[in-house]
């Protein structure tokens, strides 16, 4: 992977997971502005148009069979997966006293306390025979293949009384998996990232994000909640914007290659998983509400980048014995 595609895709991972871990801290924020704990879903589809399009890209110049290569993912996570487990679970709630082994299998195999990984596992199945067909135009059809059971889980299971399409439950699964199969379609075509300029689509990126919010504010005050698929719209095209902005030469080129904001940022995007992983457990910590705003959430981002960084060397090392077993 050369420099710059390293860059661009450091930069969107960083801006993924610090969006998803900034959306579960709302109890760090003052009550008067707590909304601003916000930015999951964005986070998530983010991270999911990157796994398809990461995948993609490896897939151009890696021609290897699928258990080789599904060994090599399930490598790189259960790992980290699986200490953190030990150490968040398993430890602190005396497990072996009380698990079955559907137990071990749920926390440590599939589909895991992280929703994220149990889909993922599945996603990469799916990509895997798809990237396999060396056609990308077949992601578009793929895609809008999954609208059908969409459509079918929307109108028939989902509570649209509110605002529920990222809740609990599978339903997301079937956007997320749309991401994905998005992002590897724009791995073939990086004709399509390099339209326009950085300001244009800059402006184009701030008024779609602002729609978006304008109608999760209308659904959260009681309008137009049967119509929420909407903002599963918009946001393929916020995913889109987002990358075509990273692609950019200032981005890619100019801001990553700043010393130290290009070497932090890189090293959040390296912890990514780990971060996920671990957030739950820091931002639990009862003396963060003891600190003040907005000392509180520098204080948790630093404990949290620390105990992920250890958390990814060790798992790396594991993870290095398992590919080369």
């Amino acid at each position: 992977m050369n420099t710059e595609r390293a860059n661009y895709i450091s930069f969107l991972r960083c801006v993924a997971i610090l969006l998803i871990t900034n959306s579960h801290i709302n109890h760090l924020y003052p009550a008067s502005i707590s909304q601003l704990a916000t930015g999951g879903a964005m986070g998530n589809a983010l991270f999911f148009m990157l796994s398809g399009y990461g995948l993609a890209l490896s897939k151009k110049s890696i021609n290897i069979r699928f258990l080789p290569w599904y060994k090599r993912r399930v490598a790189r996570i259960y790992p980290s997966l699986t200490l953190a487990t030990l150490f968040i679970v398993f430890i602190p709630k005396k497990a072996w006293l009380d698990w079955t082994i559907f137990d071990y299998i749920y926390h440590l195999i599939w589909p895991t306390h992280a929703w994220f990984i149990s889909a993922l596992m599945i996603f990469y199945i799916v990509s895997f025979f798809l990237l396999k067909k060396q056609n990308h135009n077949l992601f578009i059809p793929a895609i809008l293949a999954l609208v059908i059971p969409y459509l079918i889980f929307y109108f028939t299971i989902v509570d649209l009384s509110h605002y529920s399409i990222e809740g609990a439950g599978y339903f997301k699964w079937l956007f997320y998996l749309q991401t994905m199969l998005f992002g590897a379609y724009l791995a073939h075509r990086e004709d399509l990232l390099n339209k326009n300029s950085f300001l244009l689509n800059g402006i184009t990126l701030i008024l779609l994000i602002l729609l978006y919010y304008s109608f999760l504010l209308l659904i959260d005050r009681g309008y137009g909640s049967k119509f929420q698929f909407l903002t599963h719209i918009l946001m393929f095209a916020i995913i889109y914007f987002f990358l075509k902005l990273s692609y950019s030469k200032f981005v890619s080129g100019q801001l990553m290659n700043l010393k130290y904001f290009g070497t932090i940022v890189s090293l959040i995007a390296s912890l990514t998983l780990e971060m996920y992983l671990l957030q739950g457990t820091v931002y639990s910590l009862a003396f963060l509400k003891t600190i003040l705003f907005p000392l509180n959430i520098i204080v948790f981002f630093t404990i949290l980048l620390a105990l992920s960084f250890i958390l990814n060397k060790i798992a790396h090392f594991i993870t290095s014995k398992l590919i080369h077993a």
